[in-house]
């Protein structure tokens, strides 16, 4: 298996490189109120389809962007890494995020990643940048797209 230093050099050989594209998801309109409960982002544009459908020009209810965000890491599984003697990988923070599209309750996402870049976090780490879009079936303009880091922590 591969510490931290060799598997560096595999993986910037995958700079600029597709590592991996999510299966379509979508959240119903239980999922979004449950979301908008929890985090207190109740306003009318995502949890009430009449007042959205009425007012708004997106036909109905539009996810939150912070559930769209927090299924990255779900769809982040589909991911192809080089082989290696990683312990864990986990969640390190972003660069840039935008949400640049509206996703419209039940309406089909998915996301795409590529490395950007990578280097060394001490002797024993690497932090990953990924590209990353959130894709929105039947259109063209992403709903998302975002510089995401990731922590990879080797045995050695």
């Amino acid at each position: 298996m591969k510490n931290a230093k060799d598997y560096l050099t595999d993986i910037l050989e995958k700079c600029g490189q597709e590592l991996g594209v999510s299966d379509w998801r979508s959240f119903d309109q239980n999922e979004v109120w449950a979301h908008g409960k929890l985090t207190g982002d109740d306003g009318p544009i995502h949890n009430d389809p009449k007042w959205s459908a009425a007012h708004t020009p997106f036909g109905g209810t539009i996810v939150q962007g912070s559930l769209l965000l927090s299924t990255l890491t779900q769809m982040a599984k589909k991911l192809q890494w080089p082989e290696g003697d990683m312990l864990f990988r986990m969640n390190y923070g972003f660069n840039r995020i935008r949400i640049i599209n509206p996703v419209a309750t039940g309406q089909k996402y998915r996301g795409r990643f590529s490395l950007q870049s990578a280097a060394m976090k001490g002797d024993h780490a690497l932090v990953v940048t990924l590209g990353t879009v959130l894709e929105v079936e039947g259109q063209t303009d992403p709903a998302l797209v975002a510089e995401w880091l990731i922590y990879l922590q080797f045995n050695s």
